[in-house]
């Protein structure tokens, strides 16, 4: 797991790429330990995904992030943490996430 969170940014990003071909118009953003730096080898790694798509339900958020998961070629235990949200529901953690990194 330890060389996984290394490879962190190799991974967000193919993330991100998975994140845009399967929700279309959508920001990503790591927070946490590893945008502050602090990050440990059992730390997990944020990742919040804000979407303009409206998210109907708790199950088909699931689905979302499970085939972003899959497209994306993550191991079956992997440290990434998602977060998909819609824009509405992001200002929640804009209103306490301290340090974030954009990803493009």
């Amino acid at each position: 797991m330890k060389k996984i969170i290394e490879n962190w940014k190799y991974w967000v990003e193919k993330i991100a790429a998975t994140a845009k071909e399967v929700l279309g118009d959508c920001e990503i953003y790591v927070f946490g330990s590893v945008a502050e730096g602090t990050w440990t080898g059992g730390s997990d790694v944020d990742i919040l995904i804000v979407c303009s798509k409206r998210i109907k339900s708790n199950k088909e958020r699931g689905e979302l992030k499970a085939l972003i998961e899959e497209k994306a070629c993550l191991p079956l235990f992997h440290p990434f943490e998602i977060h998909l949200v819609s824009k509405k529901e992001a200002k929640w953690y804009w209103r306490h996430i301290k340090k974030y990194i954009k990803v493009d």
